[in-house]
């Protein structure tokens, strides 16, 4: 195993867990990770060598309308970049011009940057210099029954990697107690709670279960398709068996637990192969035990969708997405609404993300 570590980050207390637990790895010292990870690196193994760093950028990006839950109040957030998976329709594959795992460990400073953006929504500073003396203030636009999101998987598989980053320990916590105690808030009423999404292609649900609680405030979302599809497009990903019963698990433990279906492929037979999938589904999940369901087909960009048509030219679901509107390069619309119609039977509050139905 070879480690880079930049310099910055040698004093962090995540870094030196890591050093002690990769005893005998070969680490190198490196001023900036983007050294590495700002070139193209072939033949680059990812499964024999990752990056820890500190984060210098903002860890915070706003998520797009019609994504989930309210638009103005949804957000994204990152500890690591890349991903052991290799799913063939990521968009890290050409996001990023390497496969190298980086590992942020200023844990600090990126739950700061979270209080910090969780206190410009709701809470009106007014120059005082007292806590006990603020007053809550909700903005027009935002309604008390509206929960503020923290999306922390688009940008790597945080359950996975959690092995090295001990990621849920850290911030499974923090969410939980982000809402009253920081905030000093008057009434239990007054307070709108600050969520995490921690979604998955992993079955390894060991470091949930080592928590030794049950959260509020954080929802465990596992990513779901057909396993045929899950062989032929999302390599080294657990299969469709291995998330079932993780996913069992965790409901029969009461834990908060999604499921995303997600993306949804534009393979030849379609209908049949998604219709046996809903049947599966159905027989073998509670879905009345489930917190949410969400549904996405396979959608890009367009400027996305050309990045990884130049570097996947033989990727065959790729040519049967369509431009059907001024944003997206996207399944037609006759396959949309058929994945809608079988999921809303599936689950009638199923939210349809990124697109109108």
């Amino acid at each position: 195993m070879i480690i880079y570590i930049e310099k910055q980050a040698k004093n962090y207390k995540q870094t030196k867990i890591i050093l002690d637990k990769f005893k005998n790895s070969d680490i190198i010292w490196i001023d900036n990770y983007k050294n590495l990870f700002d070139k193209e690196l072939p033949l680059w193994s990812n499964k024999n060598s990752f990056v820890v760093a500190k984060l210098n950028s903002a860890a915070i990006t706003n998520a797009p309308n019609w994504y989930w839950h309210n638009d103005k109040t949804s957000y994204f957030f990152k500890t690591s970049l890349n991903c052991i998976f290799d799913c063939s329709y990521c968009f890290l594959k050409w996001a990023f011009k390497n496969d190298v795992p980086i590992y942020f460990i200023n844990y600090d400073e990126i739950r700061l940057q979270i209080e910090d953006k969780v206190k410009n929504i709701w809470v009106s500073l007014d120059e005082k210099e007292d806590w006990n003396d603020y007053e809550l203030n909700i903005k027009t636009d935002l309604k008390y029954k509206d929960k503020i999101w923290f999306y922390s998987s688009d940008y790597s598989d945080i359950l996975w990697m959690d092995n090295i980053s001990y990621f849920l320990k850290n911030f499974v916590p923090f969410f939980e107690k982000i809402n009253s105690p920081f905030h000093k808030i008057r009434t239990w009423e007054n307070f709108i709670p600050s969520m995490m999404e921690v979604r998955t292609k992993s079955a390894n649900i060991k470091a949930i279960l080592d928590l030794w609680f049950i959260p509020k405030n954080t929802e465990f979302a596992f990513s779901l398709n057909p396993q045929d599809l899950i062989e032929k497009y999302e390599h080294w990903t657990s299969s469709l068996d291995e998330r079932i019963k993780s996913i069992n698990i965790l409901l029969d433990k009461g834990y908060n637990v999604w499921l995303r279906f997600l993306p949804l492929l534009p393979v030849k037979n379609y209908k049949e192969i998604y219709g046996e999938f809903v049947k599966e589904i159905k027989t073998r999940i509670d879905i009345k035990r489930v917190s949410s369901t969400f549904v996405s087909g396979l959608l890009y960009t367009k400027s996305d969708y050309n990045n990884i048509l130049k570097k996947y030219p033989k990727l065959d679901i790729l040519y049967r997405l369509k431009d059907e509107d001024w944003i997206f390069i996207r399944e037609k619309r006759e396959m949309r609404d058929y994945f809608y119609n079988i999921f809303r039977d599936l689950d009638k509050e199923c939210f349809i993300c990124l697109d109108k139905k």
